[in-house]
């Protein structure tokens, strides 16, 4: 993504499976497909830390409507040259037959370096996420947003959960992957800094020490992009639905722009209302939003679809400004129909139900995953 000054600009990352499409298991990344990406995609596709996924990048927008067909483009890309190759994407946050052993990293100076300090967390880590940038008007505001924005994580993960199955196994969870991913070190909701000072600090401890390389290895559900002058948002699955990730990002980057307008806003923040919030972090993982969020002031299990109403009010002159009605509305879809996560389940059952078993119940949820990850 190239820098640019206009505030509240974003652009999104995705990251997706590669699986054989005979069999729709997992498959390492052939050169020759990788190659082929890269001529006709450019330095908007790479491969991942493992050689199982790949991720590709938009541009920075400002108009949803570019960004969608900017997506629809990646998505377009990378499924027509995985097609040419026997192969095809699958986007969520797990691929529920895949497993972790035998996993191969990718050969890559900087993934070098993480695997050698996550040892076989490393290898565990096989997962996929959306990443959203969003630049605001204030990039010197990043750390001050970081932390005010925490009690939205839950929602947002909510909305996006597509990783209800681990290692051939039915989880109980909506979003595995967050559980997942937190074996690792640096993840989950960031401290709550009090400014950029403090924070900078940290990052000059923990690099002065040699603990870490630089900011890029702190992998927080939220955090100061160390390669743009945005906030980024990684706390999300993989969406399989292009339409789910659009809308996603466009909330996130209305309440970028909403907390800057507001700067009095989950202003005081401690210790006590991020336990809330990780607690609601997990009930987003466990639940998706079938069964409420706690209210961070007043500590009421509220509703997700009562939240998110109340939230949306709050947002209407930012929805309006940002001219991301449309995407906002699909919020409402995810809601009625379910995310990811829900259909992925109803397949299951289904399946299950016809007497099918665990694995060929899986298999279909597999086949379907990869049918959605394609754009039509």
């Amino acid at each position: 993504m190239e820098q640019t000054r206009h505030p509240y600009t974003f652009g999104i990352e995705e990251e997706y499976f590669l699986v054989r499409r005979n069999g729709r298991r997992l498959r390492h990344m052939p050169r020759r497909f990788f190659d082929a990406c890269r001529r006709t995609l450019g330095e908007r596709f790479g491969g991942e830390m493992l050689q199982t996924q790949v991720e590709v990048q938009t541009g920075v927008h400002g108009d949803p409507a570019e960004a969608q067909a900017d997506l629809e483009a990646m998505r377009h890309g990378v499924a027509r040259i995985a097609t040419e190759h026997g192969l095809a994407i699958l986007a969520a946050g797990t691929h529920p037959l895949a497993q972790w052993r035998g996993q191969r990293s990718t050969e890559k100076p900087h993934y070098d370096a993480v695997m050698d300090e996550l040892q076989m967390l490393g290898h565990r880590n096989m997962v996929c996420g959306m990443h959203v940038h969003v630049q605001q008007a204030d990039p010197a505001n990043r750390v001050d947003l970081m932390r005010r924005l925490q009690p939205y994580l839950p929602l947002l993960l909510a909305f996006s959960t597509s990783s209800p199955f681990w290692l051939c196994h039915d989880t109980g969870l909506m979003g595995y992957r967050h559980t997942a991913y937190r074996e690792i070190p640096r993840t989950g909701l960031p401290p709550l800094f009090s400014g950029q000072d403090e924070y900078e600090a940290y990052v000059q401890r923990l690099t002065s020490a040699g603990a870490i390389k630089d900011a890029s290895f702190l992998w927080w559900a939220l955090r100061p992009s160390l390669a743009f002058p945005t906030l980024e948002l990684r706390v999300t699955d993989a969406c399989t639905d292009m339409r789910d990730a659009l809308a996603i990002a466009q909330l996130f980057r209305c309440l970028v722009r909403h907390l800057e307008r507001h700067p009095r806003r989950h202003a005081t923040l401690a210790a006590g209302d991020q336990a809330v919030i990780d607690e609601n972090l997990w009930r987003a993982q466990r639940y998706g939003f079938d069964a409420g969020l706690m209210d961070v002031d007043g500590g009421a299990l509220v509703p997700v679809r009562a939240l998110f109403q109340q939230i949306m009010e709050r947002l209407d002159e930012d929805v309006q400004a940002l001219g991301c009605h449309a995407q906002i509305q699909h919020l409402w879809t995810i809601l009625e129909d379910g995310s990811s996560a829900h259909r992925q389940r109803r397949i299951y059952e289904s399946a299950r139900g016809r007497g099918s078993s665990r694995g060929e119940a899986l298999q279909e949820v597999v086949a379907w995953l990869v049918d959605a990850s394609h754009p039509v």
